[in-house]
């Protein structure tokens, strides 16, 4: 498999990618931390106020905000940033024979380490303000994986078009932006008409998000379907992507 034979090159990659992202700016790899969690900040005063009272007191709205806004900014680097791995890593592509998934692989492993470091940071907020995390917390690596992964096929597919339609990275950002909101990251699932509820679960990132939340807040094992969900809609994509990527691996390397 090519990822086990390039993992070592992923990982290393990966972490560089992690610690000079932010290079040449004074906090360095310092903003790893201090850029997801000023939009947090932000979030949090605008809507703290409005949704606090939706909670009946289950957690406090920093926490519910965190819970699923970190894996969503984690799922959102693994598509926007994966889109043009492969054209910002073109030199590479065209010398060397490394599969072209290897680079939209190093895009997610960068991510997920971020996300373990905003979650870490998240631990210790949740203790200090007096929601101490349980043991269920241990298994969130879980759900991680899955939107991860989801993430993955997801990247895959548009890193394919991307060398041959440009605009596919501003289309990204648009369906990024509709995503966003279409899962109750912000706001509470019981502020949705009816008929919206029953319509969130169809969406592919609903179980991991809602596994996540599950784990983290009501601190209870996830439900049964939400893991074969989650799994299975990662797993389409990431057999999906794989196959677009195949068939236009002949020509990509002509055009970037």
């Amino acid at each position: 498999m090519n990822f086990f034979r390039h993992s070592g090159y992923i990982w290393r990659t990966a972490i560089a990618d992690v610690r000079h992202r932010y290079a040449g700016a004074g906090a360095g790899a310092l903003w790893n931390l201090l850029d997801p969690l000023s939009r947090i900040a932000i979030y949090s005063v605008v809507f703290s106020q409005i949704m606090s009272r939706e909670l009946r007191d289950e957690a406090p709205y920093a926490i519910f905000l965190c819970s699923a806004l970190l894996p969503w900014l984690a799922f959102g680097e693994c598509i926007s940033r994966g889109t043009r791995a492969l054209i910002s890593n073109a030199q590479y592509l065209r010398k060397m024979p490394i599969p072209e998934s290897v680079f939209v692989a190093q895009v997610v492993v960068a991510a997920a380490i971020g996300l373990v470091i905003s979650y870490a940071l998240l631990a210790i907020v949740a203790t200090i303000i007096g929601f101490t995390p349980t043991w269920h917390w241990l298994l969130l690596p879980l759900p991680f994986a899955m939107l991860l992964l989801l993430g993955f096929g997801c990247a895959l597919i548009t890193a394919s078009i991307f060398p041959f339609i440009r605009d596919v990275g501003e289309i990204v950002n648009v369906l990024l932006m509709v995503g966003f909101w279409s899962y109750p990251i912000i706001y509470v699932r019981d502020i949705l008409p009816e008929g919206l509820q029953g319509v969130l679960p169809f969406n592919p990132v609903y179980p991991a998000l809602e596994a996540t939340r599950q784990l983290v807040i009501q601190h209870k094992m996830p439900d049964p379907w939400l893991w074969a969900a989650g799994l299975g809609w990662g797993l389409a994509a990431t057999l999906l992507g794989l196959a677009v990527m195949r068939g236009v691996r002949a020509e990509i390397r002509d055009v970037i």
